[in-house]
């Protein structure tokens, strides 16, 4: 099991946005071009739900929103994001759903 990156809180009603910058990580002129997310545990009943964007031009920043979840559960989202200079970078993010 990898490090946490950073660990947010979020009432199972929230849809939560969640922000990460790559800019510190990547060359002047390398860019994000793929992200994967899975989220564990899965719960069937009540699954967290996962959307993303690149919210800037330069392609460096990433945006997701978490919604949906069990209440007093602690999830970790996984993300792998790949860049057009061929390097990958897999960060662990926890969640906590509050009632």
């Amino acid at each position: 099991m990898s490090t946490l990156v950073r660990t947010f809180r979020k009432a199972a009603i929230e849809r939560r946005r969640l922000y990460l910058d790559y800019s510190c990580w990547l060359a002047d002129t390398e860019t994000l071009v793929d992200l994967q997310v899975t989220v564990s545990p899965f719960t069937e009943d009540e699954p967290i739900a996962i959307t993303s964007a690149f919210p800037d031009p330069g392609y460096k920043k990433l945006v997701f929103y978490a919604s949906g979840g069990v209440p007093n559960t602690d999830y970790v989202i996984s993300t792998v994001v790949r860049t057009n200079e061929g390097q990958v970078k897999k960060d662990d993010i926890g969640l906590r759903v509050t009632p």
